[in-house]
């Protein structure tokens, strides 16, 4: 045997051991095959459906977002609030003016101590202590020692809530005297009456917490009428005494009213 035929005959022996390896032939290998070929197609398509949907989910959100929107409404327009500026306060050039709110009492008898005139004018009460100097006639105010014409009384009051001093003053002053209202002094009011009157009242802060109201009144016959209230029993106000009550019994329209009574008119 050649070397030719030997290689063929080693091809033929080891082709059969390989044919004898596999076994005798099966009749279902085709339709093994087959089956196993529609496994793999129907997972295939199980795969892409999947991969189909998750793609078009992707687009829709994405097309979601995208989609033009509705502008939002601008904000309301705002007004702008303007600045306040500052404006000076007009300084008055008078001191504050307060007209009668009645007419004012008539009084009593005018004659008789000045204190006795006095309390005829005052509220139910107890009035007692009664003090006078000068003395007041019809209008006519008597000349004390020192030529000058003046009266003065004082009137010790009770209405209930503590004793206190009411007192009134007469004077006839000089004919030069000036009657217009002097904001300087800074009154709690001044007024000059169409009559040509000028009343001004006060309240004052006294020593020891002692407090007084006070209404002049001043005529244009130059008779000046000044009735005070106080919240002490005694006169003069000293840091000795304290206070009666918290306020003075009568108001400033009572004194007011007092001031300006027609009684004290010459």
């Amino acid at each position: 045997m050649n070397p030719d035929q030997q290689s063929g005959r080693r091809l033929h022996d080891a082709m059969q051991h390989t044919s004898d390896r596999f076994g005798p032939h099966r009749t279902d290998l085709v339709l093994r095959a087959a089956a196993r070929g529609r496994r793999l197609r129907l997972v295939r398509r199980v795969q892409i459906g999947t991969v189909a949907a998750a793609v078009a989910g992707a687009a829709v959100l994405g097309g979601a977002q995208l989609w033009p929107r509705t502008a939002p409404a601008p904000p309301a327009a705002v007004t702008p609030t303007p600045t306040p500026t500052a404006t000076a306060t007009p300084t008055p050039t008078s001191a504050p003016t307060r007209s009668p709110s009645a007419a004012p009492p008539v009084g009593g008898p005018r004659s008789g101590p000045v204190s006795a005139q006095l309390a005829e004018f005052l509220p139910p009460g107890t009035s007692t202590r009664v003090i006078s100097t000068g003395s007041f006639e019809d209008g006519r105010l008597g000349k004390s020692p020192d030529g000058t014409a003046k009266a003065s009384g004082q009137v010790l009051y009770d209405d209930g809530h503590g004793r206190a001093v009411i007192a009134v003053g007469l004077t006839d002053a000089l004919p030069n005297t000036i009657l217009t209202c002097e904001p300087a002094l800074k009154p709690f009011f001044c007024d000059v009456l169409p009559d040509g009157t000028m009343v001004k009242a006060d309240k004052l802060s006294l020593v020891n917490g002692h407090l007084s109201w006070v209404v002049t009144a001043t005529r244009p016959d130059f008779r000046r009428v000044e009735v005070s209230a106080f919240t002490t029993d005694q006169l003069p106000v000293s840091a000795a005494n304290r206070p009666t009550r918290a306020e003075p019994p009568l108001t400033i329209d009572q004194l007011q009213g007092i001031a300006l009574s027609p009684h004290w008119n010459r």
